[in-house]
């Protein structure tokens, strides 16, 4: 946003026939396109889409959807019935229980296996990994990863993000890899 922003505002300053008008003009149609595609990708909704594009282009307010995503490098259910989940990314995860923050934890060590079961342990606990997407996302993912040649499946993007399972760039995350693997 702040790129194309940033674009925007320098075109504003250029002479209507110089060069570097025309370059940037190339740039701030890039990125809109970049960014429509993007829309289409990941916002189901076309109002919403529509809103995104009014704020990019228009400088609206910021939509409040779709809400950001905090990565989910592990979730599990403990004895207790609690859902045990840990957000983040690298050495800068956080530990909720049932919607709670419970504490800061480093883990990237023990969240960055890509074997199919993982048992998590905390509070003298021992936590097995479990998964919120749909059989079909995991089955259309895992036929992804074995033809790379594929289209992405996208249709399950949104699902397969906020599970944790893929990052922006539809890559497998560790987590992703043992969800696949587990099939």
């Amino acid at each position: 946003m702040h790129h194309y922003q940033h674009l925007h505002n320098e075109l504003e300053h250029e002479k209507p026939e110089g060069s570097t008008r025309r370059e940037l003009d190339d740039k701030v149609l890039d990125v809109r396109e970049r960014f429509d595609r993007v829309l289409d990708e990941w916002v189901p909704d076309e109002e919403l889409r529509e809103q995104w594009r009014e704020y990019i282009h228009n400088r609206r307010p910021e939509p409040d959807e779709p809400a950001a995503i905090e990565p989910l490098a592990f979730q599990g259910v403990d004895d207790a019935g609690s859902v045990v989940q840990v957000r983040g990314k690298a050495d800068e995860y956080q530990l909720w229980v049932d919607g709670s923050l419970q504490e800061r934890i480093a883990a990237r060590k023990d969240l960055s296996v890509d074997k199919p079961v993982l048992r998590f342990r905390w509070d003298g606990k021992e936590i097995a990994e479990t998964f919120n997407a749909s059989e079909e996302a995991l089955n259309t993912l895992a036929a992804y990863t074995d033809d790379r040649n594929a289209s992405p499946p996208w249709e399950y993007a949104s699902e397969l993000l906020a599970d944790g399972l893929i990052d922006v760039h539809f890559d497998l995350t560790p987590r992703g890899k043992r969800a696949v693997a587990g099939l």
